[in-house]
């Protein structure tokens, strides 16, 4: 407990950053082939819990009853979202506050329910014989680039949706004996401490601390007890309409053949510095072009192992577009600088150059990776000896109506993944389809 205390105390821990991914630092390649394939891939989907902050300005209108420009565009574009059959009937009127507010309590409470229910359960495409929700969108890109003949895809959810997502897999996969689904939880004990704003421990009625949970950076122990080669991450609600799928579904093969492309080589040059049989300046050339990892000293055979001996992430980056979230820096870690994902929130944005930085920053992250986790070896990393515990966050809540404050663990792509090497690989905007709130449904990736 004196650990979380102190990490309260000393507040978010800045990153020295030393500046944006250029497109000197991405990774690109024309050779994209089925080759990774060859390997046991899996997809992991982190899935979160009750869509109620999807609709959050719709509770907001139940409450005040006022009219902003979100309410407005969600009440003029209602035909264009796929649940709108399910909830139309011929006597709404879309203009009339009465009506309005039977709309919304269709969505949300008497028919549909979508308040309680977990986005990944959310109608969110409709199609000539169907409705598709987040689940269905991830089995279909699944079936488009995973093995064909064994498509492995791992969902974390909650543990009071559990029976709803059973039922509701055992449905979308009825016939398809070449699909395994598997799921788990965030695990208990990686829940955190949460403190009142002199950072003392909130006591729960029954005495006990009050403990939370940390984080989607904790489920980097779900992450690792999973076994495959090259494991695929997306979030639950970045999918697309089918008619626009193509372009996630050939960035996946590129992320894919690039990284085993760079892991065939990490393992050669290993094999090489256990053998004898290599060439200092020739591995420090493929540290600095390939990984960029720029060590300041002189490198030994023993450091140069201990980079390349390491699990390796592709990061699909789009063009910064504004959106909320991490991005892709050059981080100075003291001895070496290297290529990491930084939240704006480990960022000191007192220092002037910071800020330059941040704004000079052109690439977003949108949490489109591909893991490869087994070693030289083919044997499995333990990736929690690759984060580094001093990125966490710290964040305002509320328990009970009174202000706390929460502690999260590091970042599942940047502190849990802090020590991975790192590949950043420009992909389309069009593969970033994020549904934060009821009406990104109406952006052009959700339509037909």
């Amino acid at each position: 407990m004196n650990e979380y205390i102190r990490k309260f105390k000393e507040g978010t821990l800045f990153l020295t950053i030393v500046g944006p991914v250029t497109k000197n630092e991405l990774t690109d390649s024309d050779k994209v082939s089925d080759e990774y394939l060859n390997k046991d891939c899996l997809k992991f989907v982190p899935a979160s819990g009750a869509a109620t902050r999807m609709f959050r300005d719709l509770y907001v209108y139940l409450n005040e009853q006022k009219e902003t420009d979100f309410i407005k565009k969600f009440f003029d574009e209602l035909k264009n979202f796929s649940f709108y059959k399910e909830i139309k009937s011929a006597d709404f009127d879309r203009n009339r506050l009465g009506d309005r507010v039977e709309i919304i309590n269709c969505l949300l409470k008497d028919k549909l329910n979508y308040g309680k229910v977990p986005k990944a359960l959310i109608k969110m495409h409709a199609y000539d014989d169907l409705f598709a929700t987040p689940i269905d969108e991830h089995i279909y890109e699944g079936e488009q680039y995973l093995n064909p003949d064994h498509i492995r895809i791992h969902f974390t959810i909650s543990k009071e949706h559990e029976e709803l997502f059973n039922v509701y897999v055992k449905e979308a996969i009825k016939d398809k004996d070449n699909i395994e689904i598997t799921h788990s939880f965030q695990k208990e004990e990686t829940n955190t401490l949460a403190v009142d704003m002199d950072n003392e421990p909130v006591i729960k009625e029954d005495g006990e601390p009050l403990f939370r949970p940390g984080g989607h950076g904790a489920l980097i122990e779900n992450l690792n007890d999973l076994d495959a080669d090259i494991i695929f991450i997306k979030n639950i609600d970045n999918v697309c309409h089918r008619s626009k799928a193509k372009d996630t579904i050939d960035s996946k093969k590129k992320l894919a053949s690039i990284g085993l492309e760079v892991k065939k080589q990490i393992d050669e040059h290993i094999q090489g510095l256990l053998t004898d049989d290599y060439d200092l300046d020739e591995v420090n050339e493929f540290l600095q072009k390939t990984l960029n990892i720029f060590y300041m000293n002189e490198l030994t055979r023993d450091r140069a192992l201990s980079f390349l001996h390491r699990p390796l992430k592709v990061c699909g980056v789009v063009k910064n577009q504004g959106e909320p979230g991490g991005g892709p820096f050059i981080v100075n870690n003291g001895e070496y600088t290297d290529l990491q994902i930084c939240e704006t929130s480990e960022i000191d944005l007192s220092i002037d150059e910071n800020k330059e930085i941040l704004n000079q920053s052109a690439y977003f992250n949108p949490v489109d990776l591909v893991c490869f986790v087994k070693d030289y070896k083919h044997e499995k990393f333990n990736l929690l000896d690759y984060t580094n515990n001093n990125r966490y966050f710290i964040t305002e809540k509320t328990y009970k109506g009174k202000k706390i404050k929460a502690i999260e663990h590091p970042g599942l792509w940047n502190g849990a993944m802090h020590d991975w090497n790192t590949l950043f690989v420009e992909v389309p905007l069009t593969t970033f389809n994020p549904v934060k709130n009821v009406n990104d449904l109406l952006r052009d990736g959700h339509q037909a």
